[in-house]
C-alpha cells in the first residue's frame, strides 16, 4: 500500500495542512490496484481528495485513517507535506500516535519508505531522518518547486536529499508526482536547495511587482511591459507565470487574476525567507536582499486579510503605497512608503 499524510506538493496549506494525494498514472493490469491511505486534520480536504481520486481512478482503494500511526501500520510508502518544522516534529516525533514510534513497531522485512516534502529547518529535518532510520525505515527529504499549476499538471521538480539506496527506492514515486527530481546530496541537501530557490523567488517577486508598477506609472500598458520583460533579461518565473498584474499575461491563470487566491500563501513565503535567514546565520553568509525581502513579506503578512493570499499580493500593497504617495503630503507619503521596508 501507498500512504500519504497532509497535502499534495505545491498546494496552498492552512495552519495545520490539508490532505491530498497526487498520482498521474493508473495501475497496470498486471498488478492489483494500489491503495491510498489518507490522514489529515482537515476533514473537508480529505473528502475532496478521496472524491478526486475515485473520479480519476475508480479502481483505486482509498482508506481514511485518524492517526499517523495508522498510516504506518497500513503503508509501505509514506508521503508527508506539512506547513513547517513544528508540525513535522509533532507528526513524526511528539504527537500521540506519531510516525517514528509506530515505525519501530513494524515487523522486520521490507523497510518502510518515507518521503517528506515539507520545507522546514534543515537541522530538524536531519534529526527526524536520523530517528526514522534508527526505527528501521528509509527516508528522503524531497521539497518541491513548480507551484499549484505544477502540482495539478504533475510537472513538479523535486529537490531530493538522502542516501543513495533511499533515493533509488523513492524515485518511482517522485516520477509519478513530478517531471523531474534532482539528487542534491545527503539528508537535508534537498531542503538546502529549496531554501535557496525560494529565497531567490521571494526577492524576484518583489522586484517584478516594483517594475510592473513603475512601468504603469510611467505610462506603459501592463501587457506591453510584461512582453518586454519576458523577451528580455528581466524574464523570470515571477514575470512570466506569476505576474502580479491581472491584465499582464494573455490567457493567464495566475493568482492575480482571481484576487490573489489559490497560490503560495504570503505567510508561507515569509516562513521560507526566515528559514533562509536562519541558514545564512548558521553558515555566516550575507543576505542583503533576502533580509529586506523578509521584512517586506513580514509587513504584508501582518495584515490578516493578506497572509493567506498568494505572495504576489505584495504588488497590491505597493500599489496602495504608491497611490498614498501621490495624494498625501510628502511627510505622510514617506511614512506610507516606509511601512513595507
Amino acid at each position: 500500500m501507498a500512504g500519504t499524510i497532509v497535502d499534495s506538493p505545491g498546494h496552498n496549506k492552512s495552519a495545520n495542512g490539508s490532505a491530498s494525494v497526487h498520482a498521474n498514472k493508473p495501475p497496470t493490469k498486471a498488478n492489483l490496484p494500489p491503495a491510498f491511505v489518507v490522514c489529515d486534520v482537515n476533514e473537508d480536504a480529505t473528502k475532496t481528495i478521496v472524491k478526486k481520486v475515485h473520479e480519476k481512478f475508480p479502481d483505486y482503494e482509498v482508506v481514511i485513517v485518524k492517526d499517523p500511526s495508522d498510516v504506518v501500520a497500513l503503508s509501505s510508502t509514506i508521503v508527508t507535506m506539512l506547513p513547517s518544522s513544528p508540525q513535522v516534529q509533532s507528526v513524526y516525533l511528539n504527537a500521540p500516535n506519531a510516525i517514528v514510534p509506530a515505525l519501530s513497531k513494524v515487523p522486520q522485512g521490507e523497510p518502510t519508505l518515507v518521503i517528506d516534502s515539507t520545507t522546514l529547518d534543515i537541522d530538524v529535518a536531519r534529526e527526524v531522518a536520523q530517528k526514522v532510520e534508527q526505527a528501521g525505515a528509509m527516508m528522503v527529504d524531497a521539497p518541491v518547486s513548480g507551484g499549484v499549476a505544477g502540482a495539478r499538471a504533475g510537472t513538479l521538480s523535486f529537490m531530493v536529499g538522502g542516501p543513495q539506496p533511499s533515493i533509488t527506492l523513492a524515485q518511482p514515486y517522485l516520477t509519478l508526482m513530478g517531471a523531474r527530481s534532482i539528487h542534491c546530496g545527503p539528508s537535508g541537501s534537498g531542503l538546502a536547495a529549496k531554501i535557496c530557490n525560494n529565497m531567490i523567488l521571494g526577492v524576484q517577486q518583489i522586484v517584478v511587482a516594483e517594475g510592473m508598477l513603475l512601468g504603469q506609472r510611467m505610462g506603459l500598458k501592463p501587457d506591453v511591459l510584461a512582453g518586454v520583460l519576458n523577451s528580455s533579461t528581466g524574464r523570470c518565473w515571477s514575470s512570466e507565470v506569476n505576474n502580479p498584474v491581472p491584465d499582464a499575461l494573455p490567457n493567464s491563470s495566475a493568482p492575480s487574476t482571481r484576487d490573489f487566491e489559490g497560490g503560495f500563501a504570503t505567510a508561507l513565503m515569509l516562513k521560507d525567507m526566515n528559514l533562509a535567514l536562519h541558514a545564512a546565520r548558521s553558515v555566516t553568509s550575507p543576505l542583503i536582499l533576502g533580509a529586506t525581502a523578509k521584512d517586506v513579506y513580514e509587513n504584508v503578512a501582518k495584515q490578516s486579510s493578506l497572509a493567506q493570499k498568494d505572495f504576489s499580493v505584495v504588488y497590491q500593497v505597493l500599489k496602495i503605497a504608491a497611490e498614498a504617495q501621490a495624494t498625501n503630503p510628502p511627510s505622510e507619503a514617506k511614512r506610507e512608503g516606509e511601512k513595507l521596508a
